[in-house]
């Protein structure tokens, strides 16, 4: 049996709001929820146990038939499950979640589509390989008919010996952040309906089109990426080279278009109207940076930030977050190029005329001399993958919160950007 003692509040739900993650869509949940349970499905005789909550299974029917042809034992704690009812009490109100463990991996999805105004969206609590799966277990055993924490003694997935996994991890963790970043689009399409002038509606509708298409697209191409870097990781040892360099060309070529899509997503995201609200500066700066730790961990590159400034600003959160990571971005893609021990460097300066400026310096390779005065036209890119749009938007869109950006300096070894922004 289960634990003892009836748990009279949602920690499930609790859990979610700890988080702290930025809303995602319904789509982005059930992709997450696929994601997750494609390791077990493509190992079909490994052992797991699987606990589901679902009120809506419409486009998971065929990933849950999946589930039946595996050696998972499956629970479902919904409302509207045949049989023996998991559940002691209906505490978990909205809350559904998917709780995996198995001897290679463990994972846990919470959401709930109650904790957003926004239809169909939810904050998401995520766990990947590790122990806090346990404690989510816990916490649905003391409020189950059965006893599942003896899963918790059998089921211990030993991380260290389990690099492919591992890596598989690592990349979801990155997909999730991804997802974490690009989910307003159903607000933004509901905000076309308040919009009166008809030009602005189809350039809004136009572009929140494009987002998700974009981001329909980014799903498709992470989970290709992948199944390429497994079957890379399979074919060392295929004395073939024509083979082995035919794949390695076609998971660079899936990493380019992965790269071409996050930019034009970053790029839409700062297209619409700015909303200028106080906020703090310095948690903006914050989630900014860790927004592009991956890639930042990928070159090898560190954070040195000099803020005393803690105060608030006048600007727009999305906006202004969305700006600095397309100039991080920007900063990696350098520092790649130049085949250097990265450093981004970030100082912040208040001036006499009651601004905030943030200095932005990268050791990347550096930028054309010819090139300087161009950046900010629209179109111009010295990038292949580029579309020539992320600065200029960008300038345009500091512009419309009362600041500005600018290039300071550029040359072999160190670039600097500024960013101008009102205080309070």
């Amino acid at each position: 049996m289960g634990g003892a003692n009836f748990r009279q509040k949602n920690l499930l739900k609790d859990l979610i709001y700890l988080g702290q993650t930025r809303p995602v869509n319904k789509q982005t949940i059930k992709g997450l929820f696929r994601f997750a349970l494609e390791p077990l499905l493509e190992a079909q005789n490994q052992k797991a146990v699987v606990l589901t909550r679902l009120f809506d299974s419409t486009e998971l029917e065929g990933v849950l038939k999946r589930l039946e042809f595996t050696n998972a034992e499956v629970y479902s704690f919904d409302n509207t499950t045949k049989g023996e009812n998991l559940q002691r009490d209906d505490i978990w109100g909205e809350t559904e979640f998917l709780v995996l463990l198995s001897p290679r991996y463990s994972a846990c999805l919470l959401w709930d589509y109650s904790t957003e105004t926004v239809k169909d969206t939810s904050c998401l609590y995520y766990l990947l390989n590790s122990r806090d799966v346990n404690n989510v277990i816990r916490i649905i055993s003391e409020n189950s008919k059965i006893d599942l924490m003896r899963y918790t003694q059998e089921y211990t997935p030993e991380r260290r010996s389990n690099e492919l996994l591992n890596k598989s991890v690592h990349k979801f963790i990155n997909f999730a952040d991804s997802f974490v970043e690009e989910a307003a689009l159903t607000q933004a399409e509901a905000g076309l309906l308040g919009q009166s002038d008809d030009i602005a509606k189809k350039y809004e509708y136009i572009s929140t089109k494009a987002k998700i298409i974009s981001h329909d697209i980014k799903n498709h191409l992470s989970i290709i990426d992948l199944y390429s870097k497994i079957m890379e990781k399979r074919l060392e040892n295929v004395a073939n080279k024509e083979l082995q360099d035919s794949m390695s060309n076609a998971v660079l070529s899936i990493q380019k278009s992965k790269q071409a899509i996050g930019e034009l997503l970053t790029e839409l995201r700062t297209i619409q109207g700015a909303k200028l609200e106080t906020h703090n500066f310095s948690k903006i700066l914050q989630n900014a940076i860790e927004l592009v730790q991956a890639k930042a961990m990928a070159t090898s590159t560190k954070f040195e930030v000099s803020n005393k400034f803690n105060a608030n600003v006048l600007c727009d959160e999305n906006k202004l977050l969305n700006i600095m990571i397309n100039l991080f971005y920007n900063a990696l893609d350098s520092i790649e190029s130049a085949k250097t021990q990265g450093v981004i460097k970030i100082n912040t300066e208040e001036t006499a005329d009651n601004m905030l400026k943030i200095y932005i310096t990268d050791n990347g390779c550096g930028i054309e001399q010819d090139a300087c005065e161009k950046i900010f036209e629209e179109g111009y890119t010295s990038k292949t993958t580029g579309s020539g749009l992320g600065l200029h938007i960008s300038k345009e869109a500091m512009k419309e919160q009362y600041g500005d950006l600018n290039l300071v300096n550029s040359e072999k070894g160190s670039t600097t950007f500024v960013i101008s922004l009102p205080k309070l």
